[in-house]
């Protein structure tokens, strides 16, 4: 049988003996069709990147469904009859873009654009299946399975929110509006497409089983060609491959998707049929129909339930039978579906053969073992509201698209319409043990009593203590949180359910979960006409081609058919030596080319070459050559000819290690708790002479300690280099911030001489420090392999590779002592702070740039500021850059001695801050203008209020202030070049810096079309490379846009200079055009070169305050962030779009820092248990702000800065601190309610609900209704 598609109106027949059995639909339409704005990065459908559109026939009414697919998980082999989708199809520079394009682009929503692409799809798919009509709440609600690094999500949700129904949404009147969007139009005929071209054939090579059943017969009979013993699989939309991946002996493949009695439903008055092969979405419009029928009012809550499950295009892809297929096999799964239909005493419908059929509980289910077992369905009964009660939860450690802490359902039969006495129950838990649902003492406790009664509920309670033994299932949250939490989710349930009456009013709000509406923003900034196109609100000149795809990454470079694909191989012992590498087993593979490791290395075995910055030069090897530093350190890479078989490949190279008893240290903590001095390197003490300053009546004393954790970068696009060898060495293609030391590394590996070693970066899909120095491991790696093989390499490493294998955020830990006067202001600050180097102390944080911030705002001097800075050496990757390095953590110690001050001293924080700030600073008159325009004092009066008023429900304010001091002095060379064509007059820029979704070249086009005095659409910025950016330092710490600018203002300069005595011959009158030509028509050189040099800027402080508002379910530790004001002096804002989004951007990524990422470690061996999007967790749209207001300081121009402008990037993250300061006020009032002594909490990074709920200091036994 042939698979017969149409991919954006084309249509394609493949055979698929021809393709590898599991071949995705990504990797279909990137390598074989070419269609690159599907991108990829997660490869488990938790990232959004490589989202389209598919349209399927459904079996039994022949109707057409349209749904956002995550094409990484799709595969090819189930898209028999499937239309496909990609941005390209949608729109193009050559069509004409098409309304979501357009309006994200407009409206800011792309920074780096590597996930744009995604969002643009999944918005079209949610259109088209809604028939255009979707709501703003709709809209909000369906992008969990996207993730923006740098936008912050506010501008993506108001270019979408735009499409809306009910849109509040200013649209520019050149997006025109969405009338006739949903038709496709073929590029080949320009009509609708009919599927009449001709099907060409693809060739590829492989052998595969798989299977197309289209009845229950043909079903059974395909499994019975499977021999005994030998995997197999039923596919349909293979989302489980996003939770647990595939074996790979797996042989057979068996196409369930268009067996119609698999998709059988019906609403019968007593039960509800769902068949087994529904979508999630399917049973979701189901259970719309069916909560509208008597009985079945309790569907209700389980749409909003499964709305929980995963995100839209998993939901519209994923099937019943394989959300609880996932759970057999896989007892410890949390599923939704399993524990809401086991509350719910739901039925499977069975078939062992295709004559034979049997009912069984789902319990039943899940431990029969006979073999070939078909899921036919799931039998849902009645439960009139009269006679039943039921609800259901999920908690999660973030909105949307992450499996439960705790999940659970609960049923209560009631014995009369009194609905007080309980004739039997059903308590069901997920995510205590593997082998834990049902609290079934409880059950039995229940039956007969009184469920309000106050002695019923303490036994409740007490029984529940007993019966919820959780265990530790790293990474999962730890047992304590995980009982408590379960027994708080039946205790909102009482509270919830519970009259009226027998409830204290105060109580009251525990009894709901908390709800999000929607969110919005608002930005306020300065523009000046007279200096536009500078200071104007432009779009980003990437925008449109990043929004339709056609932006070129790395990774979507063409290379010729004899390419070879790289993955490391990683050592498992940390500690141990390397004593033999055994690579025959992977070179047995099909389609292995070759494996390399240390001894095939010519040169130098380092991937940080440099001694440049503030690296100290310690090598760090490409391949381990002998002790294994920590885990996963790559000792070797393979070459293959696909991806995937590299990676697999990589796995099975075999290892012998010698000297492998040896302690291991993975955390700062553990070298401190074992005081292992020799890890220890003290990098910089302040005042260290200073003694402890007397007494005096009135004054507090105290202390205290802040642990900040790491940090992934988390970049949509993975690390990725593409090697091609030419005639005169080597053409490289890296994902780098620094071409200087990527260029550099390679040629000294290859000893081969820096100018035959040439690259180019036309964009990079977000980096954020990552691809500062980390990237260059890749670089070396495929460099080498192409080298060796004379042959193009590509290497694009995975997100497990990346979040195991490369150095992220330098933790931190922070010793605090304070002596304060009566009314806050500082007599004494001690800080012993430490940062965890990992194993190299290059890219060193402690003293260059975590130094010079610890001041902060305040008047802290000589007198009364103690500081001691200590790098410390830990078996982990050697820690680097990430977005305010060193910046972040220090404004954050500083910002909680002075929080913990403001405790001790029984004061506002904000007064705290006004008696300590530096005098003669901007601050000083900032201060009090914020909190006036934000009404502060006002607003902490009401929460004081709201929160005395409510035991369970708790609210906080938290205030953060910022100097980031901008320093350009380190900085060596930014070169550009600025070109302009006699033919036209049009101008072409190249420059060394990178762009990397911060607008480096929008702001630069900005620059040469004010001083040139050119339309800025004349203006194009070419691809940036080791020729006309030869030496180019690193584009990091926020400076290149300006340093770059620099070098282009010289230039426009330069030709300005020349074409004045041009100008003034031809007369005013003379077009631009004109006046060009005549230069040229003179040999006036037309092409100017210059760089940025030491002395060209000055360094300065960039101020900012944030106040951050929270609400907090102290029941769960679950919060909303229900508003941010964040005021930044930006001087005169070169380009006001991008400046908001990049201080969106960084301030949503601060909030991940301190709430939701959590790396977990296995102590033993060093392994990083969170490395996946399954379990990693940065922001989604629901986790920013509900209300997010944006100000850049008006009337404020920066006198020493460029174009009297300031830097954006990075310094918003440090005042996301503030949300841990509303934390601490909702967690201190939880605690009076609680009885508990008044005494600060320590909160850091990343302060969960786990950490919250924990905090907040509450017993079980104090679960009462009264």
């Amino acid at each position: 049988m042939s698979i017969k598609f149409n991919v954006n109106g084309f249509p394609y027949e493949v055979q698929p003996h021809d393709y590898a059995a599991d071949i995705t639909l990504n990797t279909f339409l990137r390598e074989h069709l070419h269609l690159t704005a599907t991108k990829y990065m997660c490869l488990e459908g938790g990232c959004g990147s490589c989202v389209c559109l598919t349209r399927r026939r459904h079996p039994i009414t022949g109707e057409i469904s349209s749904r956002a697919t995550n094409s990484c998980l799709t595969l090819l082999n189930t898209c028999n009859d499937v239309d496909i989708i990609t941005d390209e199809g949608l729109g193009n520079k050559s069509s004409g873009y098409h309304p979501i394009q357009k309006r994200l682009a407009k409206l800011n929503g792309t920074q780096c654009g590597y996930c744009s692409p995604g969002f643009v799809m999944n918005m079209y798919g949610l259109l088209e299946s809604r028939g255009g009509r979707v709501t703003m709440a709709e809209v909000e609600d369906g992008f969990g399975g996207n993730i923006c690094r740098c936008t912050g999500y506010r501008p993506i949700l108001d270019a979408m929110k735009s499409f809306a129904v009910d849109s509040t949404i200013e649209v520019p009147a050149e997006c025109v509006d969405i009338e006739d969007s949903f038709e496709l139009l073929c590029p080949r005929t320009g009509q609708c497409c009919s599927g009449s071209c001709s099907r060409p054939s693809l060739p590829a090579q492989n052998n595969s089983h798989w299977y197309w059943p289209k009845t229950l017969v043909e079903l059974f009979a395909a499994l019975a060609q499977v021999p005994t013993g030998e995997e197999y699989i039923l596919v349909a939309g293979n989302t489980a491959h996003g939770v647990y991946r595939r074996s790979r002996s797996l042989k057979h493949y068996v196409d369930v998707n268009m067996v119609p009695e698999l998709k059988q439903h019906s609403i019968e008055p007593d039960h509800l049929l769902l068949g087994a092969n529904l979508t999630l979405t399917e049973t979701m419009q189901l259970f719309k129909q069916a909560e509208q029928r008597p009985g079945f009012e309790y569907c209700a809550q389980l749409w909003q339930h499964f709305n929980l499950i995963a995100n839209v295009p998993v939901r519209s892809n994923g099937t019943l039978a394989g959300n609880i297929s996932i759970k057999k096999q896989h007892p410890e799964f949390p599923s939704d579906v399993f524990i809401t239909f086991e509350a719910l005493d739901a039925h499977v419908l069975v078939h062992d053969n295709a004559s034979s059929q049997r009912i069984m509980t789902l319990l039943s289910f899940l431990q029969d073992t006979t073999p070939k077992l078909v899921i036919g369905g799931f039998i849902l009964r009645s439960y009139p509201k009269s006679k039943f009660l039921f609800n259901s939860y999920k908690i999660l450690p973030r909105a949307q698209n992450v499996h439960a802490y705790v999940n659970s359902g609960f049923l209560i039969e009631w014995q009369n319409l009194q609905h007080r006495i309980v004739a039997s129950a059903r308590l069901c838990f997920g995510n205590i043990r593997p082998d834990y649902v049902h609290a079934e003492h409880v059950e039995q406790l229940l039956v007969g009593r009184d469920l309000y009664d106050s002695s019923t509920v303490a036994q409740v309670f007490e029984q529940l203590l007993i019966s919820l033994q959780a265990v530790e299932m790293p990474p999962e949250a730890s047992p304590e949180y995980r009982q408590k939490l379960a027994c708080s989710l039946f205790y909102k349930f009482l509270l919830g359910s519970a009259p009226e009456e027998l409830v204290r009013m105060r109580f009251h709000s525990g009894g709901k979960l908390l709800e999000r509406p929607l969110s919005s923003g608002s930005q306020s900034f300065e523009t000046i006409p007279n200096k536009y196109p500078v200071t104007k609100p432009v779009q980003k000149l990437e925008g449109l081609i990043q929004c339709s795809g056609e932006a070129i990454y790395i990774n979507d470079l063409l290379t010729t058919s004899n390419a070879v694909h790289c993955a490391f191989v990683t050592a498992k012992r940390v500690g141990a030596t390397i004593e033999q590498i055994d690579s025959a087993p992977a070179l047995q593979c099909k389609g292995v080319v070759a494996f390399y490791g240390s001894k095939d290395i010519p040169g130098d075995n380092n991937f940080n070459n440099t001694t440049l910055f503030t690296v100290p030069g310690d090598v760090e090897e490409i391949f381990c050559a002998g002790r294994v530093l920590y885990y996963d350190q790559p000792l070797g890479v393979i070459a293959a000819l696909t991806h995937d078989v590299a990676v697999y490949a990589a796995s099975l190279v075999q290892v012998t290690y010698a000297n492998d008893q040896v302690k291991i240290y993975t955390s700062m903590n553990a070298v401190l708790s074992a005081k292992v001095e020799d890890r220890l390197v003290v990098c910089t003490e302040l005042n260290k002479e200073l003694a402890q300053t007397p007494l005096r009546p009135g004054d507090v004393v105290g202390r205290g300690i802040l642990e900040l954790e790491s940090q992934y970068h988390f970049t949509m696009e993975p690390q990725t280099t593409v090697v091609v060898p030419n005639e005169q060495g080597l053409q490289v293609w890296s994902a780098t911030q620094w071409m200087d030391v990527t260029q550099a590394s390679i040629s000294r590996m290859l000893k081969l001489d820096a100018n035959a070693v040439q690259l180019q970066v036309r964009r990079v899909g977000g980096a954020y420090g990552a691809k500062v120095t980390r990237g260059n491991q890749v670089a070396c790696a495929c460099a080498l392999v192409a080298f060796k093989l004379n042959r193009p390499a590509r290497f694009v490493q995975t997100i497990e590779s990346m979040m195991e294998s490369n150095g992220k955020r330098w933790a931190c830990r922070s010793d605090y002592e304070f002596q304060a006067s009566a009314n806050g202001s500082i007599r004494m600050l001690t800080n012993n702070y430490y940062e965890d180097a990992g194993c190299s102390f290059n890219e060193n944080v402690v003293e260059f740039l975590t130094l010079p911030t610890l001041k902060n705002v305040y008047n802290l001097t000589s007198l009364n500021f103690k500081v001691k800075g200590t790098a410390v050496k830990t078996d982990a990757p050697s820690s680097t850059w990430c977005r305010a390095p060193g910046t972040a953590e220090a404004i954050a110690m500083t910002e909680t001695a002075l929080e913990n001050i403001a405790f001790a001293c029984k004061l506002d924080p904000a007064d705290v801050r006004l008696v300590n700030l530096r005098p003669g600073t901007k601050m000083v008159q900032l201060l009090p203008r914020f909190l006036a325009s934000t009404t502060y004092r006002e607003r902490r009066e009401q929460i004081n209020l709201f929160n005395a008023q409510n035991r369970w429900r708790k609210r906080g304010l938290g205030l953060a202030l910022m100097d980031f001091p901008l320093t350009v002095n380190v900085a060596l060379a930014y070169p550009a070049t600025v070109a302009i064509y006699h033919a036209d007059g049009s101008v072409v820029i190249s420059h060394g810096g990178i762009e990397i979704g911060q607008g480096i070249n929008t702001k630069v086009a900005q620059v040469a079309a004010l001083v040139l005095g050119v339309p800025l659409e004349r203006v194009r910025i070419e691809t940036t490379n080791t020729i006309l950016g030869a030496n180019s330092f690193v584009t990091a710490n926020s400076m290149a846009s300006e340093l770059v600018g620099i070098a282009v203002r010289k230039c426009c300069d330069k030709l300005n200079q020349r074409l004045e005595p041009v100008k003034r011959r031809l007369g005013s009158q003379a077009s631009w055009q004109q006046v060009v030509e005549a230069a040229f028509n003179q040999s006036i050189s037309l092409i100017a070169t210059e760089s940025f040099k030491k002395g060209d800027q000055s360094d300065y402080s960039i101020y900012g305050l944030s106040l951050t508002e929270v609400e907090v379910d102290i029941l769960t530790g679950n919060h909303l962030i229900s508003r941010v004001d964040i005021l930044e002096d930006a001087g005169e804002s070169i380009s006001p779009n991008i400046d908001v989004g990049q201080i969106e951007g960084a301030f949503v990524m601060g909030l991940g820092y301190y709430l939701t990422e959590h790396l977990v470690y296995d102590r033993q061996t060093g392994r990083l248990l969170t490395n996946r999007t399954w379990n990693y967790h940065p922001p989604g749209a629901k986790d920013i702000p509900i209300d997010f207001r944006i100000e850049l300081l008006q009337k404020s121009p920066n006198p020493v800065g460029f174009l009297r402008s300031k830097a954006t990037g990075e310094p918003a993250l440090c005042l996301a601190v503030g949300v841990l300061f509303a934390l601490q006020h909702a967690i201190q009032a939880a605690r009076q309610d609680a009885g508990l002594p008044r005494e600060w909490v320590r909160l850091g990074a990343p302060t969960t609900p786990e950490t919250v709920m924990l905090s907040a200091g509450h017993e079980v036994h104090s679960f009462t209704l009264q």
